[in-house]
């Protein structure tokens, strides 16, 4: 059986305390970074640090993860939401690069995306963006507006509450057009059948535009 001198023994245990130590104080600094609000050292506060905008933006619960576990998205609608934000945000990384890069703006070169996200940007997001935006058949009760709600969550990061007030919008119409675009992407890629709903919201749009038309106010 090996034998360790009291040497040995107290270098080990030296070595392990201090470990400890590094984790204790890694912890309490991705503590601080992660909530900006008190920093803890070996259990004393040191201070309060008002959160950022940004930092409180990141504490929040993520919209897509919330409405999916209020059943107010279904699972496939929150899939639609997490490819449309990724989609969005790797084709914007493309762009931003080439406008970034002297050479290719020169040349007019395309920044090469993954294959996968060229796929479904060109199958499914922009078939489903021109499908919102309704073409050249307005008149179909499509909704430009979820469009531009959709964006506004799952890029900008506006809850839907900030969408109803920007807008002026009552009874939770964001919540109503966001879900109608997730619907509808849902149902291009083939996830799930939303015909009927979507052709509901649809007719329900197209009316309560007609009716604010007459009235000189906006959708």
């Amino acid at each position: 059986m090996t034998r360790y001198s009291p040497k040995d023994v107290r270098a080990a245990l030296t070595l392990a305390e201090q470990r400890r130590r590094e984790r204790l104080r890694a912890a309490e600094q991705d503590h601080f970074e992660r909530t900006r609000t008190s920093l803890v050292l070996d259990g004393y506060e040191l201070g309060h640090v008002k959160p950022t905008a940004e930092t409180q933006a990141k504490l929040r619960a993520d919209t897509i993860v919330r409405l999916v576990g209020n059943k107010t998205l279904t699972d496939e609608q929150g899939r639609a939401a997490v490819e449309i934000r990724d989609v969005y945000e790797r084709v914007a990384a493309g762009l931003l690069a080439r406008t970034s890069d002297p050479a290719m703006r020169s040349s007019g070169t395309m920044p090469q995306m993954p294959e996968r996200t060229a796929l479904l940007h060109a199958q499914r997001y922009l078939p489903w963006a021109r499908y919102l935006a309704g073409g050249a058949q307005p008149s179909r009760g499509r909704c430009a507006a979820a469009l531009e709600i959709t964006i506004d969550v799952l890029i900008e990061g506006l809850s839907l509450t900030q969408c109803d007030r920007a807008r002026r919008w009552r009874n939770g119409t964001a919540v109503k057009l966001f879900v109608y675009a997730l619907s509808v992407y849902a149902d291009l890629a083939g996830w799930e059948r939303n015909r009927e709903a979507i052709a509901a919201f649809e007719a329900w749009w197209k009316d309560r535009r007609d009716a604010r038309s007459r009235r000189g106010t906006l959708p």
